[in-house]
């Protein structure tokens, strides 16, 4: 882990309670997201540019519109484990941070694995239900049209919006607390990995014909546990070696 310098916590600690909203908006928690002024986060809506306050208020705030933006938490959630790793490596020693950093990251990402595996498999199958309706006419795809025929795009907008202004707070803020930071490659492209996928997932929702919009929704969820499992695996691999260091090193000091 390279030495930042001295991490400005106050800003820190802020830009990832911001990552933690964000998360729980993608996830669909009634802590953040409660509709209209029932939530922290949904109350912001009103200084977001084409938001409207009854798009706001028409989210469920047990499940936010269609599958793409709570699979978004599978990227953002991994984001969110590593900011927490960063916290520990300045308020841990060195010593202790370097014993319990290969360890933790071994664990969690190998669970994050099973669960992005799992959850691409449950988005590929329910893909391909849709799809499947969708071009069995007539029925089926009037069976298509009856259940995943409207997209509540306007609800879905307000979400990203919520989503993306978190998401500017928290890098600001992240920058702001310690400007090293932006050379910290690995977090940087999850970040910017981040903000892509957010991004396409908005163009989807707003470009594609009302009726293929829930497919569009559908097929970059699968997209979303792909990256995270494909994140999870790299992160997987490379905490092996920090593991196995560590293990010599607790068994070279019982020598």
């Amino acid at each position: 882990m390279p030495v930042l310098g001295e991490v400005r916590r106050p800003l820190f600690f802020l830009a990832a309670f911001a990552l933690l909203l964000a998360v729980l908006v993608e996830t669909g928690s009634s802590l953040a997201l409660g509709g209209g002024s029932a939530g922290p986060v949904a109350s912001l809506a009103g200084g977001i540019p084409g938001v409207e306050p009854d798009m706001v208020n028409g989210v469920d705030a047990d499940s936010p519109p269609g599958n793409g933006i709570g699979y978004l938490a599978l990227v953002d959630g991994y984001l969110l484990f590593s900011v927490v790793m960063l916290a520990l490596s300045f308020l841990l020693s060195q010593r202790a941070y370097g014993r319990v950093q290969g360890i933790v990251t071994l664990v969690v990402s190998f669970c994050w694995i099973i669960l992005s595996f799992v959850m691409a498999l449950g988005a590929f199958v329910l893909l391909m239900v849709m799809f499947g309706l969708f071009v069995s006419v007539p029925f089926g795809t009037i069976a298509y049209l009856a259940i995943w025929g409207f997209f509540p795009v306007g609800e879905s907008a307000a979400v990203l919006g919520l989503l993306l202004l978190l998401k500017i707070v928290f890098l600001v803020l992240l920058v702001a607390a310690q400007q090293k930071f932006l050379k910290a490659v690995a977090l940087m492209i999850h970040v910017a990995t981040s903000f892509v996928l957010q991004l396409v997932l908005g163009i989807v929702h707003g470009w594609l014909p009302g009726v293929v919009v829930s497919l569009g929704d559908q097929l970059l969820a699968l997209v979303f546990a792909i990256v995270s499992l494909l994140g999870a695996v790299w992160a997987f691999v490379w905490s092996i070696p920090a593991v196995v260091n560590a293990i010599r090193v607790s068994f070279s000091r019982e020598q």
